[in-house]
């Protein structure tokens, strides 16, 4: 049996063919990938942002156990509804302004537009 060698022009040929077809398949993973974001960019940001508030939920009520149940605390402070406020300050704060910086925005350029650009009174 003969074994045939490969020249140099040949291997490199060969292993631009071989890159060529790795590169077609990753192409064709990422394109499924995209695609597969495109379809549930919402469902899987609704999801992050459940199972967020919903561990930052379960810790606080883990946190306001944990302190009722201590002998030495007889009321905890703020209580009910307000401790999980207080211990959600941030994010309660964050979620804030975002939605109060467009309103306040929008209120403060009508008052500005309305001090720098009075109506003029048309005389008859």
């Amino acid at each position: 049996m003969k074994t045939y060698k490969l020249t140099p022009l040949d291997q490199l040929l060969l292993e631009e063919k071989q890159l060529r077809e790795e590169i077609k398949v990753s192409e064709q993973k990422m394109v499924f990938q995209l695609q597969y974001l495109n379809d549930n960019w919402g469902s899987m940001l609704l999801n992050g942002i459940t199972s967020t508030v919903k561990s930052r939920v379960s810790n606080t009520i883990e946190h306001l156990s944990l302190i009722a149940s201590s002998p030495y605390v007889t009321r905890a402070i703020g209580g009910g509804w307000g401790g999980l406020l207080l211990s959600n300050y941030k994010l309660l704060g964050s979620m804030g302004w975002k939605i109060i910086k467009p309103i306040a925005l929008t209120l403060l350029t009508r008052k500005a537009k309305t001090m720098l650009f009075p109506k003029r009174k048309r005389g008859r």
